[in-house]
C-alpha cells in the first residue's frame, strides 16, 4: 500500500499523520518525515502519483467569504488530484455535513438524506465529492464541525464567555454537531479499506449547553443574553470586509442551525467512536487556561 496525503500540514491532517503512514504533499517545506514539495500542478502530480494506491485529500479551503479561492482550493485541486492519481487508486475525500445546507430535511441527517448546498463552501465541497466519486474507488466523509485541543478558533469564542460577552443566537435551543479531531483522525486508516459514503460528525448539544459547558468549566456564569439571527449576520458581514475575519456569516449559520446527525454507519464499519461533547469541551477550555497561565 502507497498512501499520499493533502492537507497534512492541518490540525486535522496531523492527527491523521500520526495513525496512518502516508507521504505528505506540500507547497513548501514543513519539516514533515518523507514530505514532497509539489506545486500541486497535472504534470507534478502525474509524476509524484503514479504508484499511488491511495491517497487521502483533506486539504481544501474554509475562506466562505472567498468565492474564488473556496473554487480553487476545494473543487480545482481536487480536479488535478482526481485526474493526476492512477486509476486504481483510491482516494479518501474529507467531504463536509455542510452539503446538506442548514435546514436539514430530515433529523437526524444520514447518508440517504438528499443533499442541499446553501452556501459558496458547501456547493464547492459537494462539486469535490462528485469528482472524487467518479473513481472506481473512493471513500467520501462527511465531516462534522471539527473541533479540540490546539484549535485557537474556539479561543474567541471562550474569552467571549469568561468576559460576559458571549451572545446566545436565537434562542439557543437549536441542536449542533461537532466531532472532535481526535476522534475523526481515527477513522481514516479503516476508510482506506472500505468504499462509500460516511457521516462522521458527533454528538449535538443545544447551543446554549455547548456555552454551559464552557461556561461551567472556566467557571463563570454561562451567557443567557440573545441576539436576533439577523443582527449576527449583520454584523459578521462587515466583519468579513477585513482581510481574515474572525467571525463570519457561516460561523453564525453554523451556530445558530438547528442540526444533528446518525453516525451509525460510521461506527459500525470505521470504528468511529465520538467523545461526549461535554468532555471534548472541557479539554479545549483546559487548553485554553493553559496557554493563557503560560502568557501570565
Amino acid at each position: 500500500m502507497k498512501v499520499y496525503i493533502t492537507g497534512a500540514t492541518g490540525r486535522l491532517g496531523r492527527s491523521v499523520l500520526e495513525r496512518v503512514e502516508a507521504i505528505p504533499l506540500v507547497r513548501t517545506k514543513s519539516g514533515l518525515p518523507n514530505e514532497i514539495v509539489t506545486n500541486f500542478s497535472e504534470s507534478s502530480l502525474k509524476k509524484i502519483l503514479r504508484d499511488a494506491t491511495h491517497i487521502i485529500h483533506l486539504a481544501g479551503s474554509v475562506k466562505t467569504w472567498d468565492k474564488k479561492n473556496l473554487q480553487e482550493a476545494n473543487v480545482e485541486l481536487t480536479r488535478r488530484i482526481v485526474n493526476s492519481s492512477p486509476f486504481n487508486c483510491h482516494i479518501v475525500f474529507a467531504g463536509s455535513i455542510t452539503v446538506y445546507g442548514k435546514d436539514l430535511e430530515q433529523i437526524p441527517t444520514d447518508e440517504e438524506t438528499p443533499t442541499n448546498p446553501d452556501s459558496e463552501y458547501s456547493r464547492t465541497k459537494l462539486e469535490a465529492e462528485q469528482l472524487v466519486r467518479t473513481k472506481k474507488k473512493h471513500t467520501v466523509l462527511r465531516i462534522g464541525v471539527i473541533y479540540g485541543p490546539q484549535f485557537e478558533d474556539y479561543f474567541m469564542i471562550l474569552r467571549m464567555i469568561e468576559n460576559h460577552k458571549m451572545k446566545i443566537f436565537g434562542d439557543g435551543s437549536n441542536r449542533i454537531s461537532f466531532v472532535h479531531a481526535d476522534d475523526c483522525a481515527a477513522v481514516f486508516s479503516k476508510a482506506l479499506k472500505k468504499t462509500g459514503t460516511f457521516v462522521v460528525s458527533g454528538p449535538s448539544a443545544t447551543q446554549r449547553q455547548i456555552y454551559t459547558y464552557a461556561a461551567h468549566s472556566l467557571g463563570v456564569i454561562p451567557p443567557n443574553s440573545t441576539m436576533p439571527i439577523w443582527l449576527a449576520k449583520l454584523f459578521a458581514r462587515f466583519q468579513e470586509m477585513k482581510e481574515n475575519p474572525k467571525l463570519t456569516r457561516e460561523h453564525i449559520s453554523i451556530l445558530s442551525a438547528d442540526r444533528a446527525f446518525n453516525y451509525s454507519k460510521a461506527q459500525q464499519e470505521l470504528g468511529f467512536d465520538p467523545r461526549p461533547i461535554k468532555r471534548g469541551i472541557e479539554e479545549i477550555v483546559s487548553d485554553y487556561v493553559s496557554q493563557k497561565n503560560e502568557q501570565k
